[in-house]
């Protein structure tokens, strides 16, 4: 199983959150970077809105790591990728996380043609 590389310093945030694009559907709000390496960089927010135990919230930040890890072959490469999480998603199956998910890549055309 490759590891996930993700975004940790408080600066690489904010540069995606000042520099990149953001689109949103029921589920996510996306931001957006590309970047200078051969591969994505991905940062995961789940804030109190969603649950105020820490339990609920680290339980959905690994569904949607799974469902990034298992969809990541076909996201384009290159990209400093910031996922937030909506209160909606507590109600969301698995199934349909990952197809917002999908959902997501595809209208803002970071999916592999």
């Amino acid at each position: 199983m490759v590891k996930i590389k993700s975004l940790s310093k408080e600066n690489e945030f904010k540069r995606v959150f000042k520099v990149g694009d953001v689109f949103g559907n029921k589920v996510f709000v996306i931001y957006y970077l590309k970047n200078e390496e051969n591969f994505n960089r991905l940062g995961i927010i789940v804030s109190k809105k969603v649950s105020k135990k820490a339990v609920i919230r680290n339980k959905v930040k690994r569904r949607i790591k799974e469902a990034y890890r298992l969809n990541e072959d076909s996201f384009s490469k290159g990209y400093d990728i910031i996922l937030i999480a909506k209160e909606s998603i507590k109600e969301v199956p698995y199934s349909s996380l990952e197809k917002s998910l999908n959902h997501l890549f595809y209208k803002k055309n970071l999916m592999r043609p």
